[in-house]
């Protein structure tokens, strides 16, 4: 398609451009788009007035994507630059389009006239979106969950409805945190966030916490540094007791006991021990019931 212009009189009869329409329209849009996790492109063009005929305030454009025609807004920080937000479907890797612009022009004595004018067709190369993946739909509050995807960094915090969530960089494409406090329900919203990236990876049901806790929820050790750990249950332990595996990403920086709440009783403590510097986590196990995870620092 080549660029054309419109003459729109005022009983809107046509007629080609021929000697120049004081209007160029320039295309801003890059060829290859930037990675955008939300999916949403940023389509711009410039409107470069030629002659003074032109009515600045008159000029209006629109962008036409396969077939359909969206206004574009006004750059408040650049004369004459029109910008539309496209959020691109799933999947689609290359977009064409193209601008019309609107304007009027007025001579000295002469009666306005409206024009229109018609861009080249143009494309823009559209990067694959990045898939994030969670390992589960359920969860209860105090577990952990893993996020896989891509490009992952120390950087990425999760939110689970807008608060954060205690999150571990594992790997460049995976992550994991620790399902915050929130009223059990549907439908929770777990997103990934950094300074590049603002991306929803799934939706959670919450069940109640655990009904083992155990105090502290953090640990910081120097090596050789002793630790109480406080263990509780809501109700009695059952017939012989309730034993508690615990098991750790640094083996060789924590000395850890064997924990059993003996029958009948809802509490027990246990002393960890600080041993090589190291930064982890602490993986609380006991038979029917949630993992808790416990981060934990020796330095």
């Amino acid at each position: 398609m080549k660029a054309k212009c419109i003459f729109l009189s005022s009983a809107l009869a046509l007629a080609f451009c021929l000697t120049g329409c004081g209007v160029k329209i320039v295309n801003t849009t890059p060829a290859i788009a930037p990675a955008s996790p939300t999916g949403t492109y940023t389509l711009s063009a410039q409107a470069e007035v030629k002659k003074k005929t032109v009515i600045p305030t008159s000029l209006e454009a629109f962008v036409v994507i396969d077939g359909q025609q969206y206004p574009m807004a006004t750059d408040t920080a650049a004369s004459g630059v029109f910008e539309y937000d496209y959020q691109a479907p799933t999947e689609q890797d290359l977009t064409r389009f193209y601008y019309v612009l609107n304007f009027v022009t007025q001579k000295e004595d002469e009666a306005p006239v409206q024009v229109q004018i018609i861009s080249d067709l143009y494309q823009v190369q559209l990067p694959s979106r990045i898939t994030l993946t969670i390992n589960t739909t359920r969860a209860a509050i105090g577990t952990r969950a893993t996020i896989t995807g891509q490009n992952f960094s120390s950087e990425d915090l999760i939110f689970v409805d807008n608060v954060a969530a205690e999150t571990i960089f594992v790997s460049p494409s995976k992550l994991q945190f620790v399902i915050p406090k929130h009223k059990p329900g549907f439908g929770f919203k777990v997103e990934v966030r950094s300074t590049t990236r603002s991306q929803t990876a799934g939706y959670l049901r919450i069940d109640p916490a655990s009904p083992l806790s155990v105090l502290p929820t953090k640990l910081t050790l120097e090596p050789g540094q002793r630790q109480a750990l406080a263990f509780a249950l809501d109700t009695p332990a059952p017939y012989e007791g309730l034993y508690i595996n615990i098991t750790t990403d640094i083996p060789n920086s924590i000395i850890m006991p064997e924990v059993l709440i003996p029958e009948g009783a809802r509490t027990v403590s246990a002393t960890i021990e600080g041993d090589k510097v190291g930064s982890g986590h602490l993986y609380i196990n006991a038979k029917g019931l949630p993992e808790l995870v416990i981060p934990v620092t020796i330095q």
